[in-house]
């Protein structure tokens, strides 16, 4: 699952191990499928998007208590301006985008796994 779910929600474009998403069961999952398959001590920091009149404070706590990540590890949230395009899901919590510390190894690792499944599917 932890591979399927980096393969469609996962960042690519840099060589760290992040993944962005607005439920917090789907970022529950890729911490600890990181944590059994690619490092028990892996520590995480979080990001959060957001719209211009989300509260911020408010939806820092809640992914802090939903995904066990100390404030104090976020980094500088994005806030989306007024007036940017349509506002599809806009969500109270906005989403977050976890990314594990020092970890060119794992997204190797995992992107070889991505390779391995994808090649699997080929006709």
């Amino acid at each position: 699952m932890g591979v399927s779910l980096y393969w469609a929600e996962g960042t690519k474009s840099s060589r760290r191990l992040e993944l962005a998403h607005s439920e917090p069961e789907a970022l529950r999952l890729f911490i600890s499928w990181a944590r059994i398959f690619l490092r028990s001590d892996a520590i995480f920091g979080a990001a959060i998007n957001l719209h211009f009149d989300n509260d911020e404070q408010a939806a820092k706590s809640f992914w802090s208590a939903e995904l066990g990540i100390d404030s104090a590890r976020f980094t500088k949230t994005f806030i989306k301006p007024d007036g940017t395009g349509h506002r599809k899901n806009h969500l109270p919590s906005g989403v977050s985008r976890v990314t594990m510390k020092r970890s060119t190894d794992a997204f190797i690792t995992t992107m070889a796994w991505v390779d391995f499944v994808r090649a699997s599917f080929r006709n």
